[in-house]
C-alpha cells in the first residue's frame, strides 16, 4: 500500500480568458479513471511540499484564519508560462489517495481552501494557502449610501453628508442605535437597509417620543409627517420620521426577524454567512440546528460601519460561547464550545502517537471562580446631555456599554487561591439568557481543563475523522489517562510532506 497526493488548482487563464483547473501530483504521475471526474486527467508530478496547512478555532477571542503553502517543483521552467495566471481568491484542493497494485485509489480530501499568491522562483512555484475563513476578511456591508437626495426628496443623504458611508445593518436585537438621518427635511432616520420586525422606542436626549401608525410604504412616510413629538416607522425600509425637529441625540431600540427564533444565534450567524456572500450549501445545516438546540438565546448585533463579516461572526457565536470556522472539506461550521463528551471519533495511544505533551494554555491556567458577564449592549452610551425627565435608573443605564449578570463559586478557591475572574462580553439580550451563559461558563472553566500538544502519524483514516472541534480519545499512562482522556480538537496542522498531524487538544 502507497500513498499519493494531488492538488486540483482552478487558475485564471488570460489567454482563454476564463479559468481552468491545473493538475499535479507527488511520485511519478498520475492519470485518473475511466470513472473518476474528470476521467483520463493527467497530473504532472511537481508537487514538492503537498501542504503544510494550520487551521485553529478560538477557546475564548477572535477566530484565526488557516494557512499553510503548496510546493511545486519548476527547475524546468515548465511552469513559468502560469506567472501571467491569477490565483489569487481562488479554490484549491488537496486529496490524499491510498492505493494498492489491484485496485484504484481511494481518495480522501485533506483540504479545500482558496489561494491568497503565486510566488515563483528559479526553481520553485510556492502557492499560499488560505481556508475559507480569509472569504469574510472583507466589509459585511458593502452597501453604501448614494447621496443623491434631491431635498425634500429622497433618503440616500446627500454628497455632503452621508454619501460613499455604508448603510447600516440590524441582525436580532438592537439598543440605543444611533441611526444616521437620511433626509434631513423630512427627519427620516435609518435603522437598517433591510426589513425590521420592529422600532420598539426612539429617544431624544434619552426621552421617550410617541409611537405612530405604522407607513405602508416609502412615498407614503415621505408624503405624510407624524405629529410633533411623534415617530412612525416604515419597518420595510428599516427606517423612521420624526413629527419635530429633535433637541439632541436621537437614539432608538428596534428588533429584526420575525419571530425569537430568527434571532438565536444560530440564525443570526447563518444569516450573516449568507450575507457575505457564502452560499447555503456550504454552510453546515446540521451544525445550525444542533447549536438552535443548545441554546435559543436571542442575539443583537448592529454593523453601522466597516465591521468585516469575521468580526461579526466572532460576536455573535461568541456571546454564546460558539466557535466557527471551515473544515477540510470548504464547510462553513459552527458549534457551542462545550466539554468534550459522546464516543470519540479516535483513540489515540503510544502506537498513533509519535510526540505528546502537556502544555500551559493561559487562556485557562488556573480554575475559573467568578464568571462577569454583560449583554444588551447599548450602541452608544449617553453621559451628558440628557433630557430633564429622563429617571436617575436609566441616566445610570444609559451611561454603561453593557448590563452585567454574575455567577460564582468561592468553593474553588479552596484549592486555587488564586482562581480567576473571567470578563465577557456578549450580545446576549436578556437577563435570564445571560445568567444561564455564565452559569454554564462558570460549569465549564471552574475545573481542571488540560491542554496537550499531539503528533501523529497520518493516515487516510484519521484525515477523514478528524477535524476542529472533534472528539478523540487520549489513552496513555499519565495523568490519569490510563483509560482515556475525552479531549476536543482545536488546532490541527497538516504536514502532508512529513505525513503527519499536530494537534492541540482541549477537555
Amino acid at each position: 500500500m502507497s500513498q499519493i497526493y494531488i492538488a486540483e488548482i482552478t487558475a485564471y487563464d488570460p489567454a482563454l480568458p476564463g479559468e481552468k483547473v491545473l493538475r499535479f501530483c507527488t511520485g511519478t504521475g498520475y492519470t485518473s479513471g475511466a470513472g473518476d471526474t474528470p476521467a483520463h486527467a493527467w497530473h504532472e508530478p511537481r508537487i514538492q511540499q503537498p501542504a503544510n496547512m494550520q487551521r485553529a478555532l478560538p477557546l475564548r477571542g477572535a477566530s484565526r484564519v488557516g494557512y499553510g503553502e503548496l510546493v511545486l517543483v519548476n527547475l524546468d521552467g515548465g511552469l513559468d508560462d502560469l506567472v501571467e495566471y491569477g490565483f489569487d481568491g481562488r479554490q484549491i484542493a488537496i486529496k490524499l489517495g491510498t492505493t494498492r497494485p489491484w485496485q484504484a485509489p481511494v481518495w480522501t480530501t485533506v483540504l479545500q481552501g482558496t489561494m491568497a499568491r503565486a510566488d515563483f522562483s528559479w526553481s520553485q512555484l510556492t502557492i499560499s494557502l488560505r481556508d475559507r475563513m480569509a472569504e469574510l476578511d472583507k466589509p459585511l456591508q458593502a452597501t453604501a449610501y448614494a447621496g443623491n437626495n434631491s431635498l425634500p426628496n429622497g433618503v440616500e443623504g446627500v454628497a455632503g453628508d452621508l454619501k460613499g458611508k455604508p448603510k447600516p445593518r440590524l441582525y436580532g436585537n438592537g439598543y440605543n442605535l444611533a441611526p444616521p438621518c437620511v433626509n434631513t427635511s423630512r427627519l427620516i432616520y435609518q435603522i437598517s437597509d433591510t426589513a425590521l420586525q420592529a422600532v420598539s422606542a426612539v429617544y431624544d436626549r434619552g426621552a421617550a417620543l410617541t409611537a405612530g401608525a405604522a407607513y405602508s410604504s416609502q412615498s407614503d412616510m415621505e408624503t405624510n409627517a407624524p405629529s410633533a413629538g411623534q415617530y412612525r416607522a416604515w419597518l420595510a425600509g428599516g427606517m423612521f420620521r420624526l413629527g419635530s425637529l429633535p433637541v439632541g441625540q436621537i437614539t432608538c431600540d428596534a428588533v429584526q426577524g420575525a419571530a425569537s427564533s430568527n434571532r438565536t444565534a444560530a440564525q443570526v450567524a447563518k444569516q450573516i454567512l449568507l450575507d457575505a456572500g457564502i452560499a447555503s450549501g456550504d454552510i453546515s445545516s446540521s451544525d445550525v440546528a444542533a447549536l438552535d438546540a443548545a441554546t435559543s438565546a436571542e442575539v443583537g448585533l448592529w454593523v453601522n460601519d466597516a465591521n468585516t463579516a469575521r468580526a461579526a461572526l466572532d460576536t455573535v457565536l461568541g456571546s454564546v460561547g460558539g466557535w466557527w470556522g471551515v473544515d477540510r472539506m470548504g464547510q462553513f461550521r459552527m458549534a457551542r464550545l462545550d466539554a468534550p463528551s459522546g464516543s470519540p471519533v479516535a483513540t489515540l495511544t503510544e502506537v498513533e502517537i509519535i510526540k505528546i505533551d502537556r502544555i500551559a494554555n493561559a487562556d485557562a491556567a488556573i480554575p475559573v471562580w467568578r464568571v462577569n458577564l454583560g449583554y444588551q449592549p447599548f450602541a452608544i452610551t449617553q453621559t451628558s446631555d440628557l433630557a430633564w425627565g429622563v429617571t436617575a435608573a436609566r441616566r445610570g443605564e444609559l451611561a454603561e456599554p453593557y448590563r452585567k449578570v454574575t455567577a460564582s463559586d468561592s468553593s474553588v478557591q479552596t484549592l486555587h487561591p488564586l482562581a480567576e475572574t473571567m470578563d465577557i462580553e456578549t450580545a446576549l439580550s436578556s437577563a435570564a439568557a445571560a445568567q444561564t451563559e455564565a452559569d454554564r461558563l462558570l460549569a465549564l472553566y471552574k475545573v481542571r481543563r488540560d491542554t496537550l500538544s499531539l503528533r501523529v502519524a497520518l493516515d487516510a483514516s484519521l484525515a477523514a475523522a478528524i477535524d476542529l472541534g472533534a472528539v478523540v480519545s487520549v489513552q496513555v499512562p499519565r495523568y490519569g489517562y490510563d483509560s482515556g482522556r475525552l479531549m476536543r480538537v482545536t488546532s490541527i496542522r497538516t504536514d502532508l510532506r512529513g505525513g503527519v498531524l499536530d494537534l492541540t487538544l482541549w477537555g
